[in-house]
């Protein structure tokens, strides 16, 4: 047997411990959601006990962090980015004064990084995908079947970046990671209904890049590489004709409105992550470079849980009782298993890839296996506690 093939098998074994990741991982409906990931409610309402226990020193002048994103300030994204600022304000004393922007003011969906080193902004998204030549483990971690729910892919995406992707990530100036977030788990949104695999054929589908669009192509589908943003006009002119994206973004980008229906796939996530300058982070002082990671930590988990998956139930509440979606098609075990077949070699190829330049694929995806086990056996609540109690270190120095 080939070396590719006793990968191939081995990563087909480890991944059938690993189940879709679908809204019913968190809560099989919206109420029971809400229940479940109480604790980033709370930190997000400023209804908590402690958000830590950092202490603030410093006395001189306030320092000013100038944010940026390309969503609109009015989506539901922004405003759980507005509270969390408001956190980071209330964390530091009053110290660190946050300058949000968004709706493209500063950069579009792909320029946040080089928002970040040309100095126009302190903090934005730094999605790899829109960059997907310039990173490579990072990419591992949208590979299929990895994870089963948002808030265990952000805490391995944070567990592993030190080890295995801080050096590649940082190596261009001035850019450090703030938070290593991950997506609600994506699913495919059609014109027309799709049952099966062969339905999917040729369709002209919305993918983000790297992997992701990969993961499109294995389906037998036309990947299109487009910001979401862009995706409604294309799919109204019919140069596409789905999007594979996930629920909680869904609204924001009024899929709902040039769709019909949402065929629940849930195999794949999407790493998110944001940047911040090194200018402005070595401008702070030693206990509020402190509390600036410990923020960081808790809000990779605040975006996971009090934004993805809690606006992935709402969504799918708001966009099925409004008629927008006519109908959730949910694939039964054999056809999923066909979809996950069809996908697997992605992953394969991705490990063949990341070993002949030289780097630790297959490792890395054993960690990330071995991680998910351990996040997926703890509740949304205990690792939202850890975030505050016992934050990361290293991420950011």
């Amino acid at each position: 047997m080939s070396r590719k093939s006793v990968l191939g098998a081995a990563f087909v074994a480890a991944s059938m411990t690993v189940s879709v990741g679908h809204a019913g991982e968190v809560g099989k409906t919206e109420s029971e959601v809400m229940k479940n990931l109480s604790l980033a409610q709370d930190w997000l309402s400023g209804d908590i006990k402690s958000y830590g226990n950092a202490k603030v020193t410093y006395t001189g002048p306030v320092i000013t962090m100038t944010t940026s994103h390309h969503i609109p300030k009015v989506s539901s994204l922004a405003k759980v980015g507005l509270k969390a600022f408001k956190v980071l304000e209330k964390m530091s004393n009053g110290k660190i004064k946050v300058n949000d922007t968004w709706s493209k003011t500063i950069h579009g969906a792909k320029d946040g990084r080089k928002a970040i080193r040309t100095g126009l902004t302190d903090y934005a998204p730094c999605f790899p995908a829109y960059n997907a030549k310039d990173y490579d483990l990072l990419h591992g971690l949208g590979l299929p079947f990895l994870f089963n729910n948002t808030h265990e892919a952000t805490a391995v995406s944070e567990a592993l970046y030190v080890k295995y992707l801080k050096k590649n990530f940082e190596r261009f100036p001035g850019v450090k990671l703030a938070r290593a977030s991950q997506t609600a788990s994506y699913h495919l949104y059609t014109k027309k209904p799709v049952y099966k695999l062969e339905e999917v054929k040729g369709l002209k589908v919305r993918a983000g890049g790297g992997p992701h669009a990969k993961i499109i192509a294995a389906l037998g589908a036309v990947p299109i590489s487009m910001p979401a943003a862009d995706a409604y006009t294309a799919v109204q002119r019919g140069t596409l004709d789905a999007y594979h994206i996930n629920d909680a973004v869904a609204p924001i980008f009024k899929v709902h409105e040039v769709t019909d229906y949402r065929t629940g796939n849930g195999f794949n996530f999407f790493p998110v992550f944001y940047c911040t300058s090194g200018s402005f982070y070595n401008k702070l002082s030693a206990d509020l470079k402190v509390v600036y990671n410990n923020w960081s930590r808790q809000y990779a988990q605040i975006e996971a849980q009090g934004f993805y998956e809690i606006n992935a139930a709402k969504a799918i509440t708001k966009m099925t009782s409004s008629g927008a979606i006519k109908k959730l098609i949910e694939l039964p075990p054999k056809e999923m298993a066909r979809w996950r077949a069809a996908v697997e070699p992605v992953t394969q190829q991705w490990v063949v890839d990341m070993e002949k330049k030289g780097l630790p694929g297959k490792q890395f995806i054993a960690e990330i296996r071995e991680l998910s086990k351990k996040y997926h056996a703890m509740t949304p609540n205990a690792i939202m506690q850890a975030s505050i109690d016992q934050p990361l270190q290293g991420i950011l120095d």
